[in-house]
């Protein structure tokens, strides 16, 4: 349960520590003191959306501290999950900076904020006049039907969900092999013409890269046979020609080859004269080969282009077809070979299906069993709450089998006797929504696992006998988790075992809200507050409001 709330610069509040009990904590205050303040920075330190107006103007950040303690073994479990230190408290912090910049943190250690937001749905239930929406949304109401069934289910609902797993993996590996006849003889058609597409273009790895080799020395043929021309008649075809000159510089050194310097010169010019005859040689060849073949060239170049149309659909380069068509090869036996495979899979499919089903079946009655359960504690609530005439139903449409089972529910709501059965959604006012979402409170008391729940002025608009019904349901739910309440109702705050007034001063000509944790006697001050309207409260109002706490 929450322990203590410590904010630091957050709206009117400089600074404050307040400190909460368990049973039924009661804020009591003004309208505008900042009550509502309180609220929103335990919101903000579980996770809601950071608001820079929450900082207290002037200042560049705020920062919450909440504090929780007797932490259930589902919560120290998802400690543990996310390797924080696990103890008896935990101590969640959470900042946020004019620059919209927020941090984390959980007994110290920083966190995401999906971490802490998961972190939150275990710790505090918010529930306020727009909070009742979520009932109003019809794809909660089989969660909420489920969780009020509760264990129950636990065991089917797992069945149920590895059933589907399987039968997603055996309808996964019928499409892998062709699935329908129909679509098994549609790939293999498709497999077929790829095949004979690819073999009949007859590749070999590599030749995609000479033939463009070849392609592009074709191409440029004229300009090497002329290129080449010239270098051989400046080596060999002229008589200053390199070769001959070479030649003679060597036969010249050949009389002084005495002398160690000259000698290396000597050698070296003549294997100079030998590489040059070798070059001469291979320019020759070259020459003798060099011929612009424009038929030669038009049929290197339909190759690559068949290359290229194949490479568009099969793969980047020759090497990369040829290994789609191994692929197809082996898709395409497999095809042929999968009667006997796909026979079994359809079997098991079937089979499966056929469980799956029995299984759904028996999940809807269990949650038939419960929805007759919950229409008759729900409207013995109601009815405790002056809603007398009311009905509430739980309705169920078969749906297609899936994780969920195989219903869809809703539910139905009449405010009045007579009156005809509709969606939740199209027939509760604000005030009937309200006591709805008290009444679903008290009926799954046990089936949450929350230990703190927050009440943001559940009771507005609601007065009278209606709301000392309301009270009672409020107290009823403080003895089996921890209630915080905003109200203004005062049966409703006589209720409560803890208050605190939030008030509102001018200090230094800024103003600031600040948190007084009551006495019994400063309480039932603030309560003859609430009936008497006045700042100065009448004896008659502070008797009455000692009735209200007798």
């Amino acid at each position: 349960m929450l322990t203590s709330l410590s904010l630091n610069n957050v709206a009117l509040i400089k600074k404050q520590e307040i400190e909460f009990e368990s049973g039924f904590n009661c804020l009591l205050g003004q309208s505008g003191a900042g009550k509502s303040i309180i609220i929103d920075a335990l919101n903000f330190s579980l996770g809601a959306k950071a608001e820079k107006g929450l900082i207290r103007s002037g200042e560049t950040s705020l920062r919450v501290d909440a504090v929780f303690d007797n932490l259930s073994q589902e919560e120290k479990a998802f400690l543990e999950e996310q390797e924080f230190d696990v103890e008896d408290e935990v101590i969640v912090t959470r900042t946020l900076n004019v620059d919209g910049k927020s941090s984390v943190k959980i007994n110290g250690y920083p966190t995401t904020l999906k971490t802490l937001q998961s972190f939150a749905s275990m710790l505090v239930d918010f529930c306020g006049q727009h909070d009742s929406v979520g009932l109003l949304n019809a794809n909660n109401h089989l969660s909420i039907l489920d969780k009020f069934a509760g264990e129950e289910l636990n065991e089917l609902k797992v069945a149920i969900s590895e059933k589907c797993d399987l039968l997603k993996n055996i309808e996964k590996q019928i499409s892998s092999l062709g699935g329908s006849e129909a679509e098994r003889a549609r790939t293999k058609e498709l497999l077929e013409y790829q095949i004979n597409e690819i073999e009949n273009a007859n590749l070999v790895v590599g030749e995609d890269k000479e033939l463009k080799e070849k392609f592009d020395f074709i191409s440029s043929a004229e300009n090497i046979f002329e290129k080449v021309s010239i270098a051989v008649t400046k080596l060999s075809d002229q008589t200053s020609n390199a070769t001959g000159l070479v030649y003679e510089a060597k036969s010249a050194l050949n009389g002084v080859s005495e002398f160690k310097d000259i000698d290396e010169c000597r050698q070296r010019l003549e294997d100079a004269y030998y590489e040059i005859k070798d070059i001469v040689e291979t320019l020759e060849d070259i020459k003798a080969k060099t011929e612009f073949d424009p038929r030669e060239l038009d049929r290197i170049d339909s190759r690559l282009d068949l290359i290229k149309k194949l490479s568009k659909k099969y793969g980047a380069g020759v090497e990369e077809i040829l290994q789609y068509l191994e692929k197809c090869k082996t898709q395409l036996e497999d095809l042929e070979n999968s009667e006997f495979m796909l026979e079994k899979l359809n079997r098991q499919k079937q089979e499966l299906e056929t469980a799956l089903k029995q299984d759904c079946l028996k999940l809807s009655d269990k949650r038939k069993v419960a929805a007759k359960q919950l229409e008759k504690q729900l409207m013995s609530q109601l009815e405790d709450l002056d809603m007398k005439g009311t009905f509430f139903k739980v309705d169920f449409e078969e749906v297609a089998c899936s994780k969920k089972g195989c219903d869809l529910v809703k539910f139905m709501f009449s405010a009045n006797k007579g009156q005809e059965v509709k969606d939740l959604h199209k027939t509760a006012s604000g005030g009937e929504l309200s006591r709805l979402l008290l009444a679903f409170k008290n009926v799954m008391l046990d089936k949450e696992k929350v230990q703190t729940v927050v009440f943001d002025e559940i009771d507005a608009g609601i007065s009278g006998h209606t709301a000392g019904r309301l009270a009672d349901k409020l107290a009823n739910i403080s003895k089996y988790t921890q209630v915080i309440c905003i109200t203004h109702t005062p049966v409703v705050a006589a209720k409560a075992n803890a208050f605190l007034l939030v008030s509102k001063n001018v200090v230094d000509d800024n103003t600031v809200s600040v948190v007084e944790s009551l006495t019994d006697e400063k309480a039932v001050i603030e309560v003859a507050r609430l009936i008497d309207g006045k700042k100065d409260v009448s004896q008659t109002a502070i008797d009455h409001a000692k009735k209200l706490f007798e």
